[in-house]
């Protein structure tokens, strides 16, 4: 049977405006192969911050230190703030300057801190995967992919969504695979999507930590354990 996908002018306007509040950060490992995850961009009232993994942000200092690339502006993990003592979060400190040349965005949230997404809410959520890195005489290019659901697994540290790929409808012609290989997610936004006031609105909660290809589950952390300077609650 042939798959089909569904253009939709409010899809595509909330694809957009997420892939604007986040980025691919890529490296190269001491034997020179390239790897990548992905920063979310989160303005709060004194910082504009780079959220992703802990895994990420020691994946970027055990790395040949060199050609280290945050969208399209060359970066220092030295702007490294916290690391959460248990969860798999890190926070770098970043400004509008560093955001401006790459076309991103930071994202704001109304009340401090973010609200997780309970059971059955529906979310949005996206990152960079390597499986569609894509490098050519010196450049490289991503591409965002991103999937909308409802939760359907929570906790008090994580919350996560059953892809089900096989059965998704896509939004592009280029589908994604089931059981496909999407590492590089790591550090992507999750997204609640609010109804206020028959209005919808994307509000960040949560950073992707973990992908299983097996299950296709997304597993992320929740920002409630964020302070508005960079820093984590134990």
């Amino acid at each position: 049977m042939q798959q089909v996908h569904i253009d939709n002018a409010m899809l595509r306007a909330y694809q957009s405006w997420a892939e604007s509040l986040c980025a691919t950060v890529f490296w190269r490992k001491s034997d020179g192969r390239m790897t990548n995850g992905t920063f979310t961009f989160l303005r709060t009232a004194s910082q504009v911050l780079g959220v992703t993994n802990k895994h990420v942000a020691e994946g970027l200092e055990n790395s040949d230190r060199r050609g280290w690339q945050l969208g399209g502006a060359q970066f220092d993990p030295d702007r490294l703030i916290a690391q959460h003592p248990t969860l798999d979060l890190a926070t770098f400190r970043l400004s509008d300057v560093f955001l401006a040349p790459a076309g991103k965005d930071a994202a704001t949230v109304p009340h401090w801190p973010p609200t997780p997404p309970r059971l059955g809410e529906p979310i949005m959520l996206g990152g960079y995967p390597g499986m569609y890195r894509e490098a050519n005489l010196g450049n490289v290019k991503f591409d965002f992919a991103w999937f909308a659901g409802k939760v359907n697994v929570e906790g008090d540290r994580s919350i996560g969504m059953v892809l089900d790929i096989a059965e998704s409808v896509a939004t592009s012609v280029r589908r994604i695979p089931a059981n496909a290989d999407l590492g590089g997610c790591s550090g992507g936004p999750v997204f609640r999507v609010v109804d206020s006031g028959a209005i919808e609105r994307l509000e960040l909660t949560a950073i992707i930590y973990q992908y299983s290809r097996t299950s296709e589950t997304m597993l992320a952390h929740p920002l409630n354990s964020l302070t508005e300077d960079g820093g984590f609650l134990s």
